[in-house]
């Protein structure tokens, strides 16, 4: 679970199709995941939305948290145990508040960003590493920190951005097409492209479904990835989106995030 945080915020962004009827997330939606890499299971990961919405910002929210685990041989040589929340608008799934409570071994934080309206900073709660209590504030600065920013909470962007990626129709959608939009509202100085590769059946755990495939659009200088396109991400066509599956082939090997469970999407 440690070794694939890095690139996976790359996977997902906002592709500007029109909005479905049905929108995603679901109050009390639950989907499991289990990663592999290579022939080593390597960790679990379970996202779930909670049953009530929250008012952050004087916006109604959904609250969607991402448990991760490591597995195996995985488990016994960097043990990790982390959750990962974002509170993001029912209306157009923008985030109002993000959660990381980590631990990683002998490594361990616990904070929370808030998003302030009309304001180009970003305040962080800092909480004790055990008790969760509050300890002190931080603030970052849109203009000089954003990289920071986006780096620290790659985790909580990729759920937020999840949601809207599921609520999208793809009937508009032809081969290499290029959407980039920026993470936050009035602020072009951060954003990804994600690129529209092809509609194809694929079996899984739940089943076989036809998917729609997306991928990242990667710098061509990096040495992550081994090939264009090496990173790829199937969710399912029809209105419920399901994500299905996550692979990525690396310099150092290939992994792949699958489903394994889900329950009350619909």
């Amino acid at each position: 679970m440690k070794f694939i945080i890095p690139f996976i915020l790359l996977i997902f962004s906002f592709f500007s199709l029109k909005s479905q009827v049905v929108k995603h997330p679901i109050p009390g939606e639950k989907i499991d995941f289990v990663v592999t890499f290579g022939i080593f299971s390597a960790g679990k990961a379970t996202m779930l939305t909670d049953t009530v919405t929250y008012n952050i910002n004087d916006r109604k929210t959904y609250k969607i948290n991402l448990g991760g685990k490591t597995t195996g041989v995985f488990d016994l040589f960097a043990k990790v145990r982390n959750n990962w929340g974002s509170y993001v608008n029912e209306s157009d799934f923008n985030p109002q508040k993000f959660y990381r409570y980590l631990s990683e071994g002998k490594y361990k934080k616990n904070e929370i960003l808030n998003f302030q309206n009309d304001s180009d900073s970003v305040q962080i709660e800092i909480l004790d590493k055990e008790t969760k209590d509050f300890v002190g504030y931080k603030s970052f600065h849109f203009e000089d920190d954003i990289q920071k920013i986006i780096r620290s909470y790659f985790m909580n962007y990729w759920i937020a951005s999840l949601a809207y990626l599921r609520s999208l129709d793809y009937d508009s959608a032809n081969y290499g097409d290029l959407v980039e939009i920026p993470y936050f509202e009035d602020n072009s100085k951060f954003s990804y492209q994600m690129k529209f590769i092809r509609k194809e059946e694929i079996n899984s755990k739940i089943g076989s479904f036809n998917t729609i495939v997306l991928s990242p659009l990667i710098p061509n200088k990096n040495k992550l990835f081994k090939e264009e396109d090496a990173v790829k991400f199937w969710i399912t066509d029809d209105k419920k989106k399901i994500p299905l599956k996550l692979e990525a082939k690396m310099n150092f090997g290939n992994f792949v995030i699958e489903i394994d469970d889900y329950s009350n999407v619909k």
